[in-house]
C-alpha cells in the first residue's frame, strides 16, 4: 500500500455542476447506471483482493470525510489496483450526451492521435487468425472451453491528448454506455466507453450484467436486425454466453440470497456491436460485502478471459502479442458505505502525453471462425478509435 498526504477537501458548493467541464486530468470520471462520479485528489492506494477489506476498514474509520476511492483492476488475476482517494466528489445524474457540437469537437488537431489515419497494430492480422485457429486446438470437454483473445493499436502524439474531448466525443456517440476516465501510475489515463457492468452495489442488492456472444452492427437497418435474430439463435453464441452466465452465477450465488438469474439473454446493442445479455442479481448474505469486495470476486469472467480461468490466462499469455495491463480489468468506486459500481474496462485507450494504445478481442469456442473472430475485433475497436478521432 502506497499513501500520499493530500491537501485540504474543496467544498462540493465550489464544484461546477457539469463533471465533464469540470473534469481535469488526474480526476476520475465515470457515468453509469449507478448515475455519474467526479472525483479529485492527491492520494494513492494500491489494493488486492487479499488485503483490500483490511486497508478500506482502516481507511473510511480513520478519515470518515473522505466519501470514496475510486479506480482500476488489471486484467491479470491477483494483481494490485490501482485506486485514488477521492477528497472531492461531484455525484449526479448519468451524463447526457453533449447538445453542442463545439463541446465534442473541443481540442483542436490533438483529438486526431497520428495524423487521425492510423494506429498500427502490433502484429499482422494473420498473427491473430493464427492464434485463434491455436486456441481451437486446445478446446477439451473436460478442460478449456472458451478463450478470449486480443489485438491491439497503438500510435504515437504529437502532444498531448485532449481527454475532456475524448469523454466528450465518447459520450455523444455512447451515451448508454460506462464512460470513464481513471488516472494511471505513470501519468497515464485509462479513457473509455465500456458497455459490460461487473457489478454494482447499493445497499444489499447486487447486479451484474454480463456481455458474450456478440455480432457486428450493420449500416442496412433490415440486415442489422436479422443479425440481431440470428445472435439470439445462435447455438455457438449462447454457448459461449452460457459459461460466463454460469460462473456469474456461481460467484454470486456464494455472496447473495435470493439470485434471480433470467433463463435465457437479451440483445443490447451499442454503436458497433449487438451482443447477448443476462441482468443477475441478488441480495447480500454479508451486508459488510462492498462493491470492490464483488469486483475482486468476479474479476476476471469468461467474457474477457475465458473457461477455465487459469488455463485461458496461460494461453492468453502465449498466444496475444502484448501484455493487455488494464485492458479487459475493471473500472469504478466505492463509497464509504460500501456502495459502488464497477464496469469492465473494454472499448477503452490507455493514454500518455505522447502515445496511446488500444485493445480488442473477442471470445473464442469450439466452432468459431478466425477470419470472423479477427473481424469481430475490427468492429470493436470502432468504439475507441471513433472517439480519438482514427479512421478506420
Amino acid at each position: 500500500m502506497t499513501i500520499a498526504l493530500a491537501p485540504a477537501p474543496i467544498p462540493t458548493a465550489a464544484w461546477l455542476r457539469d463533471p465533464l467541464a469540470e473534469y481535469r486530468r488526474g480526476d476520475f470520471l465515470m457515468s453509469g447506471t449507478a448515475g455519474s462520479v467526479l472525483g479529485r485528489g492527491t492520494a494513492t492506494l494500491r489494493m488486492d483482493a487479499a488485503n483490500s477489506r483490511e486497508i478500506l476498514s482502516a481507511h473510511f474509520g480513520s478519515a470518515p470525510q473522505r466519501p470514496a476511492i475510486a479506480g482500476v483492476l488489471p486484467f491479470q488475476p491477483g494483481k494490485s489496483g490501482e485506486f485514488l482517494i477521492m477528497d472531492t466528489t461531484l455525484r449526479g445524474p448519468r451524463l447526457a450526451r453533449p447538445a453542442a457540437a463545439a463541446t465534442v469537437e473541443q481540442g483542436g488537431a490533438s483529438r486526431k492521435p497520428h495524423g487521425g489515419t492510423h494506429m498500427a497494430p502490433q502484429a499482422a492480422d494473420g498473427h491473430y487468425t493464427d492464434a485463434v485457429a491455436t486456441a481451437l486446438k486446445k478446446f477439451s470437454p473436460s478442460g478449456l472451453q472458451k478463450v478470449v483473445l486480443a489485438r491491439s493499436r497503438s500510435a504515437a502524439l504529437p502532444e498531448p491528448l485532449d481527454i475532456t474531448a475524448l469523454l466528450a466525443r465518447l459520450l455523444g456517440q455512447n451515451p448508454a454506455a460506462y464512460v470513464f476516465a481513471a488516472p494511471l501510475p505513470g501519468n497515464k489515463t485509462l479513457v473509455g466507453a465500456s458497455p459490460e457492468l461487473l457489478i454494482r452495489r447499493s445497499g444489499t442488492l447486487a447486479l451484474s450484467n454480463p456481455l458474450a456472444g456478440s455480432v457486428p452492427r450493420c449500416a442496412d437497418p433490415v440486415l442489422d436486425a436479422a443479425n440481431a435474430q440470428e445472435l439470439l439463435r445462435s447455438a455457438k453464441d449462447l454457448r459461449e454466453h452460457a459459461i460466463v452466465v454460469d460462473m456469474v452465477a456461481g460467484v454470486m450465488g456464494g455472496l447473495c440470497n435470493n439470485m434471480v438469474v433470467p433463463p435465457r439473454p437479451e440483445l443490447v446493442r451499442t454503436d458497433s456491436m449487438w451482443h447477448l445479455s443476462t441482468k443477475l442479481q441478488g441480495r447480500l448474505k454479508d451486508p459488510e460485502t462492498t462493491s470492490l469486495d464483488l469486483a475482486f470476486a468476479l474479476h476476471p469472467t469468461p467474457a474477457v478471459c475465458g473457461w477455465p480461468t487459469q488455463m485461458a490466462c496461460e494461453l492468453i499469455e502465449e498466444l496475444e502479442e502484448s501484455a493487455r495491463g488494464f485492458y479487459a480489468g475493471a473500472v469504478g468506486w466505492t463509497d464509504a458505505a460500501g456502495d459502488g459500481e464497477w464496469a469492465v474496462s473494454i472499448r477503452c485507450a490507455e493514454v500518455s502525453n505522447d502515445g496511446v494504445r488500444v485493445h480488442a478481442g473477442a471470445g473464442i469456442v469450439p466452432g468459431s471462425d478466425p477470419q470472423l473472430e479477427l473481424a469481430e475485433t475490427e468492429a470493436k475497436f470502432r468504439t475507441i478509435l471513433a472517439g480519438l478521432g482514427v479512421a478506420q
